[in-house]
């Protein structure tokens, strides 16, 4: 699949970068473990203990070939397929655990669903539920990136969904017009007669040249070409160049483009056993999720005053007043609202 889409493009990733073996491997055991998480995933809603959550199988070398062009101190805007991201950049299980089933003591204080975490410690962005409105808060964070002169960047993921909204094109026209560092990766599985219809256009990346930034298209299935893809535009955003798109397109898995296969194949080019670390990495991978969801069954639900608490730093008198309207509806009704607390004094 040919990579550059523009001029601008084609003199960012002139020179690929080389990911080392040792990056390849732990890339590859992140890709395998998000396939575990998949099923566990799966197995909870199942059970009913979760909702519906969108999988990420076919989307790996999108999330994990990325993460692997970043550091610690980049900011991510990961999509609904992603909340593998915050284990990968060292979440603990226990934790994950507490936000995928809702305890009121997890980081989102039990307050969204399983596919929408958050993990600030970690310059993880809370999973936006408004499709597309997250390109505008990633625009604003690379904005005040570049406004305390920093070299951090941010990366944003989003699918067809996000990008055939208004506010995608507000945050990619908003990134371009002030060159932020960020780097967008408009990540999909192929079916480019489904996105046709809802966003039109042969690429997405083509877009990019009405935008004013370089737009860059790459094999979604290979993480090595996504690493190298995200790490020319990571490169260029922290010199000052400003944002770039990047269209990672993901062929159908009965093709032969299941990404972890590729990169598992990879692998035993460079002499490594994959099936051997896949099967250790997977056993001990899932025992850590079940026994992390097993410690945490037991914990308690979200209360009501918790829907008032991070929302502002300071509570606005409006807030307050709805607090206050609570409590009389509790007092009112306490069989309904019962966990409430007195506001204080």
């Amino acid at each position: 699949m040919a990579r550059a889409r523009t001029k601008k493009a084609a003199a960012a990733s002139a020179t690929p970068a080389t990911l080392p073996l040792s990056d390849l491997k732990n890339t590859y055991l992140a890709m395998v473990r998000s396939r575990v998480l998949d099923a566990c995933l799966a197995d909870l809603s199942r059970r009913s203990l979760i909702g519906l959550h969108p999988p990420a199988a076919g989307y790996e070398a999108h999330i994990y070939g990325a993460l692997a062009a970043l550091r610690p101190s980049d900011w991510l805007f990961p999509d609904l397929r992603m909340s593998g991201v915050l284990l990968a950049r060292g979440l603990g299980a226990r934790e994950w655990a507490r936000m995928v089933l809702g305890s009121g003591s997890s980081g989102h204080l039990g307050h969204a669903s399983s596919a929408e975490m958050t993990a600030r410690s970690l310059n993880v962005a809370s999973v936006s539920p408004l499709m597309g409105s997250h390109l505008i808060q990633s625009s604003g964070a690379a904005h005040a990136m570049k406004i305390k002169r920093s070299d951090d960047v941010v990366l944003c993921w989003f699918g067809p969904g996000a990008g055939a909204t208004g506010d995608a094109h507000v945050g990619l026209n908003f990134a371009a017009v002030y060159k932020v560092p960020a780097v967008f990766y408009f990540c999909t599985s192929g079916d480019e007669t489904a996105d046709a219809e809802r966003l039109g256009g042969e690429s997405f990346a083509q877009r990019a040249e009405g935008y004013g930034m370089p737009g860059i298209r790459v094999d979604g299935s290979d993480a090595v070409a996504v690493f190298q893809a995200v790490e020319a535009a990571v490169s260029r955003a922290r010199s000052g160049g400003g944002p770039t798109l990047i269209e990672g397109r993901t062929p159908a898995r009965d093709e032969g483009a299941d990404p972890v296969e590729v990169l598992a194949a990879q692998l035993d080019a460079a002499g490594l056993d994959s099936l051997s670390l896949a099967r250790d990495a997977s056993t001990a991978f899932e025992a850590e999720l079940r026994g992390a969801v097993e410690a945490v069954q037991g914990e308690s639900a979200p209360t009501s005053s918790s829907l008032f608490e991070q929302v502002f730093a300071e509570p606005s008198p409006q807030l307050q007043e709805q607090r206050a309207a609570l409590l009389a509806h509790r007092n009112r009704f306490p069989k309904g609202l019962g966990d409430l607390e007195e506001p204080p004094s």
